[in-house]
Protein backbone atom coordinates (compact mmCIF):
# COMPACT_ATOMS: atom_id res chain seq x y z
CA UNK A 1 0.00 0.00 0.00
CA UNK A 2 1.50 3.30 -1.31
CA UNK A 3 2.02 5.72 1.75
CA UNK A 4 1.43 9.49 1.75
CA UNK A 5 5.00 9.97 1.14
CA UNK A 6 4.99 8.03 -1.82
CA UNK A 7 2.15 10.33 -2.99
CA UNK A 8 4.17 13.40 -2.63
CA UNK A 9 7.57 12.16 -4.05
CA UNK A 10 5.66 12.25 -7.38
CA UNK A 11 4.75 14.04 -10.12
CA UNK A 12 1.92 14.66 -11.39
CA UNK A 13 1.92 12.92 -15.12
CA UNK A 14 2.42 9.48 -13.08
CA UNK A 15 -1.26 9.95 -11.56
CA UNK A 16 -2.54 10.64 -15.27
CA UNK A 17 -2.14 14.35 -14.94
CA UNK A 18 -3.84 15.05 -11.68
CA UNK A 19 -6.44 16.78 -13.17
CA UNK A 20 -9.66 13.99 -12.00
CA UNK A 21 -10.49 12.36 -8.62
CA UNK A 22 -8.64 9.12 -7.79
CA UNK A 23 -9.51 5.55 -7.91
CA UNK A 24 -11.22 4.22 -4.69
CA UNK A 25 -7.84 3.06 -3.44
CA UNK A 26 -5.31 5.69 -4.84
CA UNK A 27 -5.95 9.48 -4.55
CA UNK A 28 -4.82 11.61 -6.68
CA UNK A 29 -2.19 13.92 -4.99
CA UNK A 30 0.98 15.98 -6.21
CA UNK A 31 3.15 18.48 -4.84
CA UNK A 32 2.25 21.92 -4.92
CA UNK A 33 5.08 23.72 -6.34
CA UNK A 34 3.72 26.14 -8.43
CA UNK A 35 1.18 28.51 -8.67
CA UNK A 36 -0.51 26.93 -11.37
CA UNK A 37 -0.45 23.11 -9.35
CA UNK A 38 -1.72 25.14 -5.97
CA UNK A 39 -4.69 26.15 -8.48
CA UNK A 40 -5.32 22.89 -9.90
CA UNK A 41 -5.32 21.48 -6.33
CA UNK A 42 -7.63 24.09 -5.40
CA UNK A 43 -10.34 23.30 -8.39
CA UNK A 44 -10.61 19.77 -7.20
CA UNK A 45 -11.11 20.58 -3.64
CA UNK A 46 -13.80 22.75 -4.39
CA UNK A 47 -14.95 20.14 -6.13
CA UNK A 48 -15.82 18.08 -3.92
CA UNK A 49 -16.22 20.34 -1.09
CA UNK A 50 -19.54 21.16 -2.57
CA UNK A 51 -19.89 17.49 -3.37
CA UNK A 52 -20.66 16.94 0.25
CA UNK A 53 -18.95 14.68 3.03
CA UNK A 54 -21.26 11.76 2.17
CA UNK A 55 -21.11 11.40 -1.13
CA UNK A 56 -17.27 11.13 -1.38
CA UNK A 57 -15.20 8.18 -2.00
CA UNK A 58 -12.66 7.10 0.49
CA UNK A 59 -9.91 8.36 -2.48
CA UNK A 60 -11.91 11.13 -2.90
CA UNK A 61 -11.96 12.21 1.18
CA UNK A 62 -7.87 11.61 1.09
CA UNK A 63 -7.27 13.50 -1.53
CA UNK A 64 -9.53 16.12 0.18
CA UNK A 65 -7.34 16.29 3.23
CA UNK A 66 -4.00 15.77 2.34
CA UNK A 67 -4.80 19.00 -0.55
CA UNK A 68 -5.83 20.88 2.47
CA UNK A 69 -3.16 20.49 4.01
CA UNK A 70 -0.55 20.99 1.05
CA UNK A 71 -2.56 23.89 0.14
CA UNK A 72 -2.50 25.63 4.22
CA UNK A 73 1.35 24.89 3.63
CA UNK A 74 1.79 26.75 0.42
CA UNK A 75 -0.51 29.82 0.98
CA UNK A 76 1.56 30.17 4.42
CA UNK A 77 4.68 30.44 2.25
CA UNK A 78 3.65 31.57 -0.79
CA UNK A 79 0.08 33.79 0.30
CA UNK A 80 0.64 35.31 3.32
CA UNK A 81 -0.05 38.60 3.94
CA UNK A 82 0.96 40.38 6.94
CA UNK A 83 -2.28 41.68 8.14
CA UNK A 84 -1.01 43.68 11.16
CA UNK A 85 -0.27 46.83 8.70
CA UNK A 86 -3.08 46.29 6.79
CA UNK A 87 -6.61 47.85 7.13
CA UNK A 88 -9.85 45.30 6.73
CA UNK A 89 -10.33 47.69 3.36
CA UNK A 90 -6.63 47.30 2.39
CA UNK A 91 -6.93 43.72 3.00
CA UNK A 92 -9.89 43.26 0.81
CA UNK A 93 -8.51 45.37 -2.24
CA UNK A 94 -5.37 42.77 -2.19
CA UNK A 95 -8.23 39.94 -1.67
CA UNK A 96 -9.68 41.03 -4.63
CA UNK A 97 -6.80 41.87 -6.70
CA UNK A 98 -5.31 38.50 -6.48
CA UNK A 99 -8.96 37.02 -7.40
CA UNK A 100 -9.61 39.53 -10.18
CA UNK A 101 -12.68 40.71 -9.03
CA UNK A 102 -13.68 44.48 -9.77
CA UNK A 103 -15.52 46.82 -6.98
CA UNK A 104 -18.78 45.59 -9.15
CA UNK A 105 -17.85 42.26 -8.84
CA UNK A 106 -17.40 43.00 -4.43
CA UNK A 107 -21.02 44.67 -4.54
CA UNK A 108 -22.43 41.93 -6.33
CA UNK A 109 -21.08 39.59 -3.58
CA UNK A 110 -22.74 41.23 -1.11
CA UNK A 111 -26.07 42.13 -2.52
CA UNK A 112 -25.89 45.35 -4.28
CA UNK A 113 -23.62 46.07 -7.51
CA UNK A 114 -23.12 49.65 -5.94
CA UNK A 115 -22.27 48.78 -2.71
CA UNK A 116 -18.69 47.92 -3.56
CA UNK A 117 -17.72 51.16 -4.86
CA UNK A 118 -18.81 52.48 -1.22
CA UNK A 119 -16.92 50.38 0.45
CA UNK A 120 -13.83 50.42 -1.53
CA UNK A 121 -14.32 54.58 -1.43
CA UNK A 122 -15.07 54.09 2.63
CA UNK A 123 -18.56 56.00 2.35
CA UNK A 124 -20.18 52.30 3.83
CA UNK A 125 -18.86 50.28 6.63
CA UNK A 126 -18.25 46.30 6.50
CA UNK A 127 -21.75 45.22 8.21
CA UNK A 128 -21.45 41.68 10.43
CA UNK A 129 -23.14 40.31 7.06
CA UNK A 130 -20.97 41.21 4.48
CA UNK A 131 -17.86 40.29 6.74
CA UNK A 132 -19.38 36.76 7.12
CA UNK A 133 -19.74 36.91 3.54
CA UNK A 134 -16.10 37.87 2.66
CA UNK A 135 -14.56 35.35 4.74
CA UNK A 136 -16.26 32.68 3.28
CA UNK A 137 -15.83 33.44 -0.85
CA UNK A 138 -12.12 34.65 0.18
CA UNK A 139 -11.55 31.57 2.99
CA UNK A 140 -9.66 34.40 5.45
CA UNK A 141 -10.60 34.33 8.99
CA UNK A 142 -13.52 36.83 9.72
CA UNK A 143 -10.87 38.87 11.85
CA UNK A 144 -9.41 39.91 9.34
CA UNK A 145 -11.95 42.66 8.26
CA UNK A 146 -12.10 43.93 11.45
Amino acid sequence: MPTIMTFLSRESSEFGGGGGAGTESTPQVWPLRTEERYLEARNIVDRLAVKGEDELTEAERDQLEIFSVLMEKYEEEHHSIDRLNLSPIEFLKILMKESGMSPSDLGRLLGDRSLGHKILGGERNLSKAHIKTLSEHFKVDASAFL
